[in-house]
């Protein structure tokens, strides 16, 4: 697949923020925006100020923020507070929303600031409301959001699935299934919570950057459950090599993100089609995947996993059938692909990408896939 060359006088996407070392997902933003017909730019002070701030002012530009709210608040080790710094940079993106006369775009990812608690979460949630109002489109990851956010539904695209990377083989199953959480190891991933109920006998892997306390307490708990031979707890941050190490040396993939913290987990889109399970928590995007992936396997409360483990564990040699497995990657693709997506893209920005079908809804998209 060739990525479009850019027409000369091709409209500018302004993007804030422009790099993200912790998650590709900002890079395949850029990737889908330039082959949609894009020029993609930051939408930074730099850039405005080197003459860039022109670009806002043009009506055929888009200007795309993703996590600004972010910016005003900050993890000290043991809460998450408000960032006195942060604020005026946050009401100053603000101020451009505002005045910009080119297209606005907010992708809302959260429901409030991950592990923010009481005031401090109330506050994080009217800011990113402050934000959304701003805007002149709100783009969704989950189309259960669509009528809450006043937003449009866009899929999230898939990792694996992208213009020069090839997605890996799949690999013969292994005797026996090697569970694993990968990402973030913070509260709002609900880990403590999983560790208490999780059954003596299956090893769990839990890698990726941690926040200090919580990875002691995680500690604390396997140590009081006796679990230490059982939880490999690998707290340090993974480069997108190692995470794909690791996500190929797993064959279950555990999801048990809090309701309430994000819409969707960009995990799920790096493991569906390339893990033979995904166990996750029944957050509404969740329940929508498991009617549609019969890998994708869910729990309510905690004390349910133990008997989804082991069924798991009985049931492996079906569960981990190749065929299986390619069904779901092909599925993947006609749901959350590259293709899909940059139709979509297109379609939602008004670019135009030629004489494609582009498919109304995702459940068109992945109906189109089992005819």
């Amino acid at each position: 697949m060739m990525m479009r060359r850019l027409a000369p006088g091709a409209p500018r996407a302004l993007l804030s923020p422009f790099t993200n070392t912790t998650n590709p997902y900002i890079d395949l933003q850029k990737q889908l925006l330039r082959d949609i017909g894009y020029d993609v730019r930051p939408l930074s002070m730099r850039y405005l100020l080197g003459g860039g701030i022109v670009d806002l002012f043009r009506r055929s530009n888009l200007l795309m923020l993703h996590w600004i709210e972010l910016r005003a608040f900050i993890d000290n080790g043991q809460r998450v507070v408000p960032r006195l710094r942060g604020l005026p940079v946050v009401l100053l993106y603000c101020a451009l929303m505002a005045l910009s006369r080119a297209k606005v775009v907010y992708v809302v990812h959260d429901h409030a600031v991950h592990n923010a608690r009481g005031v401090v979460r109330a506050f994080s949630v009217a800011l990113m409301s402050l934000v959304r109002s701003l805007a002149d489109v709100r783009i969704v990851h989950d189309e259960h959001y669509v009528a809450r956010f006043r937003a449009q539904y866009l899929p999230h695209p898939l990792y694996w699935d992208v213009p020069g990377r090839a997605a890996r083989a799949l690999r013969g199953a292994s005797p026996a299934p090697a569970f694993a959480i990968l990402g973030t190891i913070e509260p709002y991933k609900g880990i403590a919570e999983l560790l208490a109920a999780w059954p003596r006998g299956h090893a769990l892997t839990i890698a990726g950057r941690g926040q200090a306390a919580y990875v002691a307490a995680l500690h604390d708990i396997a140590r009081k459950r006796d679990l230490v031979g059982y939880v490999t707890l690998d707290a340090r941050f993974l480069s997108d090599t190692e995470f794909d190490t690791q996500l190929d040396a797993t064959d279950v993939l555990i999801l048990p993100h809090v309701a309430g913290s994000m819409l969707v987990s960009g995990a799920f889109f790096e493991a569906i089609g390339r893990v033979p399970v995904v166990i996750a928590r029944a957050i509404p995007f969740m329940r929508d995947m498991a009617a549609q992936f019969s890998n994708v396997l869910l729990f309510e409360r905690e004390d349910e996993l133990p008997g989804l483990v082991r069924y798991v564990t009985a049931n492996w040699p079906r569960l981990a059938a190749p065929e299986a497995t390619a069904e779901s990657r092909q599925q993947a693709i006609g749901t959350f692909g590259w293709e899909i997506c940059r139709q979509r893209y297109a379609q939602s920005f008004d670019t135009s990408i030629g004489d494609e079908d582009v498919p109304l809804t995702r459940r068109e998209a992945s109906a189109s896939t089992r005819d």
